[in-house]
């Protein structure tokens, strides 16, 4: 189900900007992320379109806020923000991840952005 309301999305490309490195996440296995203290309109647009179509279907979605980031690795130690040189991206597709505890991740689909 999460495939075909994927497909149904239409957002256009974007940008988007990292500019600091901090931990989030709960113990004992905090991410260490790149992040921003930026709004990104982009990435929450399509955050927004694929949540409300999930809800929408009737799939449980988890309540949390979205935080765009990158993970780099994780931590038992809570890190410290810092901010790291600017690295920007434009964004042309999304990918559907399957992520399961300690398993690789699965890639199920990838759709592009107009």
């Amino acid at each position: 189900m999460a495939r075909t309301i994927a497909e149904a999305i239409r957002k256009t490309s974007f940008a988007v900007k990292f500019d600091q490195a901090a931990s989030f996440g709960k113990p004992p296995n905090y991410a260490f992320s790149l992040m921003t203290r930026e709004d990104l309109p982009g990435v929450n647009g399509l955050s927004a379109a694929l949540l409300g179509a999930l809800r929408q279907a009737g799939l449980k979605v988890d309540g949390s806020t979205f935080q765009p980031h990158v993970t780099l690795f994780y931590d038992r130690r809570l890190r410290e923000p810092i901010d790291v040189p600017e690295l920007r991206w434009q964004v042309r597709a999304f990918v559907l991840v399957e992520s399961i505890d300690r398993q690789p991740y699965q890639i199920l689909g990838s759709w592009k952005l107009g």
